[in-house]
């Protein structure tokens, strides 16, 4: 607790000083010597040039100014989402997940405000895992399985750009999981120009931000060496009861010309956070009838919502060295070898759904004090990418190879919390220790993507990739079973990829798409006394998708229809002879949907946008016989978890220096657990957002209210028994209420 008590004065110095710093700043732009040498700040030097090369030079400003909008290049379902939107939109302390759910088909929602809590996207009904999140490229997620964490490596100052693909892609889209798709995020680009911005935030909840940010140019000394530095950190009490939240990241990338065409980029983002929360959070109904909804922890050390009694404390970096130049005027090479860490330490009570220590369905018998545990969750992940492309006189070939390879530890200890001490809650060994495990994994992808154009207009490009992923566990106490476990299973799979874009004109294009898809399965497929591995198939899909793509002048336009097949589903049973847990595949489930977004320019000084989507996702039935117990899954339902539509409406006005907006986000109606009950269905809610933006000479000044209409609705629900009835442990999250933040930006 010392070291984090001295973390929180660090943070709160770091807070105290930030309004001065952005005064001190214009005190200096004031200067005669500022004033005559001063350049007009590019705010879209930090869009991405990756991102602005997806749009086509020359467009309308409808198209450059629409806030979600595809490329005419596109060869699947798409979704840009560029600094200028991001900014208007995206509340300034949130991270990724805020970004995607300007798009179609997205939904996720932060719990206790936005950033201040680790929150999971769906996309088209695919949950967090069941597709890829890149980072300049580079895919990234945990070791037991690829879900991500969107607070700890890289919060909205790290994030120029975002590109969501709501497909496989390209034989040379990477990752473990193109079954769902990829979000793709990009850096902050490195401007030629020195420049450089301070930011100060407050808002709601005695929250506060503060972002430096500075360019250095390029620089004669170093041969137009250039680099960005960027630091930022923020603090809230955070919406919810006694959860409070504090973060620091430092980010630098700099480009290094090296020679003829040759550079080299250095990156490298190390982030810390901290927040006070349960390992299993969520709000019961007794809680909320006798609490209200922003129940979470509170200040009573003999219960297990006890403020000191659930911390967590993470820290994480990224870091990549890319190098890329021609070979010849024909051939193009770029490599990046890159590693990122994580580390999560959290002390948990064991069951937060009680209202005491007595008699907690975790505590031993006769033992009335807080039972929690202790829990850590480290890994080092290595990988390189090499892509080499060489032109030909009909297109391109596109060919690569991913390696990685990674080492988790992780372990809980039984703890009681009351007395500060291992709690033997166990009769037999290990006594207070649940798990300790260690696993690896080692995977590489070679891939092959040829780009051929056997008319001007027409790009057609087969691909072919090879899967190879073999994943090591070694536990003396195993997670689960408790038992001592060494074993080893590996995957194996081509793909295959068949994408075509046809420009009917400058202004217009069709694209379609046939992709297979694959998931590696998780680590807890081995968290059993018998892992079943030989009879267990990983998931697998095949997407068909067509689309189109209109850039007008004051209209943008696009949409797409889509068929996913999704196979091999994987389930798992208590085994009621020997009680371990046993997987198996029974049915799996279609996709199929219709999605579109928009733009048009009303007025030069006024853009509406508009984007929706309807996504069916519908479990297959089926019967077998597991564990001497014969199994049916019925079919034809809604799987858990996966709203039925969304849909996004937002009104842009820029009235000289003034830029107003207000944006409403809707998910449909979507249901708990499987088979669509009707204990656990979770209605349509609706999130209302208003911003003003005025800037005057260097100051950019926002204000912003999120959640205009108080809408608090439940948007998750976790239920605990299988059969669908209704039990008092039954938990519930619910939309944060209506908040608002300001911020000044003072840009130099």
């Amino acid at each position: 607790m010392r070291d984090h008590q001295t973390s929180l004065r660090s943070v709160q110095l770091l807070r105290e000083s930030g309004l001065a710093l952005i005064l001190a700043a214009g005190v200096l732009s004031a200067a005669p010597a500022w004033a005559d040498d001063a350049k007009p700040v590019d705010e879209r030097a930090d869009y991405g040039t990756r991102v602005q090369e997806l749009t086509v030079t020359g467009s309308s400003r409808v198209v450059k100014e629409a806030p979600v909008k595809a490329s005419l290049e596109a060869t699947e379902p798409q979704a840009i989402v560029t600094r200028e939107a991001i900014d208007q939109f995206v509340p300034q302390t949130g991270g990724y997940p805020d970004i995607v759910r300007l798009t179609p088909s997205a939904s996720g929602i932060s719990f206790n405000g936005p950033g201040f809590y680790e929150t999971k996207t769906t996309l088209r009904g695919f949950k967090d895992g069941e597709y890829n999140v890149t980072y300049d490229g580079i895919p990234f997620g945990d070791t037991n399985d690829p879900t991500h964490h969107s607070t700890t490596f890289f919060p909205a100052s790290t994030v120029s750009s975002v590109v969501v693909d709501r497909g496989p892609g390209s034989a040379g889209q990477l990752g473990q999981a193109n079954f769902g798709g990829s979000i793709n995020l990009f850096s902050p680009e490195v401007t030629d120009e020195a420049q450089g911005s301070v930011q100060q935030l407050f808002g709601s909840w005695n929250s506060w931000q503060t972002v430096l940010k500075y360019n250095t140019g390029k620089i004669d000394a170093l041969h137009g060496a250039k680099a960005l530095l960027n630091f930022s950190a923020l603090g809230t009490d955070g919406y919810l009861s006694d959860t409070s939240a504090q973060g620091v990241n430092f980010l630098v990338r700099a480009v290094v010309p090296l020679f003829d065409s040759w550079e080299a980029t250095f990156y490298s983002v190390y982030n810390t956070s901290w927040v006070h929360q349960n390992d299993n959070d969520g709000i019961t109904l007794a809680q909320v009838a006798k609490f209200g909804k922003r129940f979470a922890l509170n200040g009573d050390p003999t219960t297990p919502q006890f403020v000191d009694y659930n911390l967590v404390k993470k820290k994480t970096n990224f870091n990549y060295v890319r190098l890329n130049g021609d070979i010849t005027a024909q051939t193009h090479v770029e490599n990046t070898a890159y590693t990122y860490f994580y580390s999560n330490r959290t002390l948990s009570s064991a069951d937060i759904t009680v209202l005491t220590g007595t008699g907690t369905k975790a505590g031993p018998k006769g033992n009335t004090d807080v039972p929690g545990y202790t829990k850590l969750n480290y890994y080092h992940v290595y990988g390189d990418i090499l892509r080499v492309t060489q032109d030909l006189p009909f297109g391109a070939v596109k060919a690569g190879v991913w390696w990685e390879t990674s080492k988790t530890k992780r372990s809980r200890y039984d703890y009681d919390l009351t007395l500060g001490v291992a709690d033997p809650r166990e009769k037999t060994a290990p006594f207070n220790v649940a798990y300790v495990q260690g696993s690896t994994w080692d995977q590489y992808q070679p891939f092959l993507d040829l780009e051929l154009k056997p008319l001007e207009a027409l790009t057609i490009t087969p691909g072919i990739k090879y899967l190879h992923f073999t994943r090591n566990i070694d536990t003396p106490v195993n997670q689960k079973t408790r038992t001592p476990l060494t074993d080893s299973v590996t995957y194996k799979k081509t793909l295959y990829f068949l994408t075509a874009n046809y420009k009917v004109s400058d202004s217009w294009s069709a694209y379609a798409q046939y992709a297979t898809g694959f998931l590696v399965p998780p680590l807890s497929v081995l968290q059993t006394a018998n892992p079943n591995t030989d009879a267990l198939k990983p998931q697998e899909s095949k997407n068909y998708q067509v689309g189109t793509v209109f850039h007008g002048g004051k209209f943008t336009f696009d949409g797409d229809v889509y068929y996913i097949d999704f196979s091999n589903k994987q389930q798992s049973i208590k085994d009621t002879v020997t009680g371990d847990t046993v997987f198996y595949n029974l049915g799996g489930a279609v996709y199929k949907g219709v999605e579109a977004q928009g733009a048009y320019g009303v007025t030069d000084q006024t853009l509406v946008f508009l984007n929706g989507s309807i996504n069916s996702a519908k479990a297959q039935g089926g019967t077998t016989t597991i564990a001497g117990q014969t199994v049916t899954v019925a079919g034809g339902k809604q799987i858990a978890g996966a709203p039925k539509w969304t849909a996004a409406a937002g009104l842009v006005w820029t009235p000289r220096n003034w830029s107003l907006s207000v944006t409403d986000k809707l998910v449909g109606e979507q249901w708990a657990n499987e088979g669509e009950p009707a204990n656990f269905r979770i209605k349509p809610y609706s999130t209302v957002d208003l911003t003003a933006v005025y800037n005057i000479g260097r100051w950019r000044l926002q204000a912003a209210v999120y959640n205009l209409f108080d809408d608090q609705s439940a948007t998750k629900i976790t239920p605990v028994n299988p059969d669908n009835t209704v039990a008092p442990g039954d938990q519930y999250y619910f939309q944060p209420a209506r908040n608002y933040q300001v911020s000044a930006r003072m840009n130099f």
